[in-house]
């Protein structure tokens, strides 16, 4: 019976004297292993909202903001704009994702405005889970807050998302360049004095200062 073992096999050739076989290298010490998991991080990166150089955010208000979030919090990021709130919000869902063992996608940045929008495309025939994915992602983070319309209908959608996830004990990063007090005042009537109300108990509120970024 011919065996079909490689030692046995190596055993059988004729090597040179003097020449000492190559030891193998594992496949995690390759290039291609290298690259390949550098791929399957910007693909995950990129499915939680970040581009560019989000995907690389390190900021030192988005390490308080990740604290924050391990304790089941939410942030309320705020200030005028280019002051780095997006990037700090970035930054959290950059750790979130590169700290997950799942399958599942553990975070998602999206613009308040490309949310609702998707949201109310749903209606139509369009991405009708937009509304669920939001409630039960484990970590959102809601970019510039009081840059979409102030409709009543965009006004309960929001505040129904923010009870749902504080309903689940899901933390939620909110940015915007209004403090809370002025959103509510933007919004107006009772509607806006509930949805701040609610951003106030389920957020904590950083004020973000500093020089334009954009500028520098």
């Amino acid at each position: 019976m011919t065996s079909t073992r490689i030692s046995d096999a190596l055993k059988g050739l004729d090597v040179p004297e003097g020449i000492v076989p190559a030891k193998p290298v594992l496949f995690e010490q390759t290039d291609e292993y290298r690259q390949m998991m550098r791929k399957a991080r910007e693909c995950r990166l990129r499915k939680a909202g970040l581009r560019g150089g989000y995907m690389r955010a390190q900021s030192d208000i988005g390490e308080r903001v990740c604290r924050i979030v391990e304790r089941g919090r939410g942030a309320y990021l705020w200030g005028e704009p280019g002051r780095g709130k997006t990037y700090a919000a970035a930054h959290a869902v950059r750790v979130a994702v590169e700290r997950s063992k799942g399958t599942k996608p553990p975070a998602k940045l999206v613009s308040a405005k490309h949310l609702l929008d998707s949201i109310r495309d749903g209606f139509n025939g369009g991405d009708r889970d937009a509304l669920r994915r939001a409630e039960t992602v484990p970590l959102l983070a809601l970019d510039d807050l009081g840059a979409e319309r102030p409709t009543d209908w965009a006004i309960e959608t929001l505040t129904g998302l923010i009870d749902a996830r504080t309903a689940e004990g899901l933390p939620t990063i909110v940015t915007s360049n209004y403090s809370l007090g002025q959103l509510r005042g933007l919004w107006g009537g009772m509607p806006g004095a509930r949805i701040a109300s609610r951003l106030g108990g389920a957020c904590e509120r950083i004020e973000v200062t500093g020089p334009d970024r954009r500028l520098r």
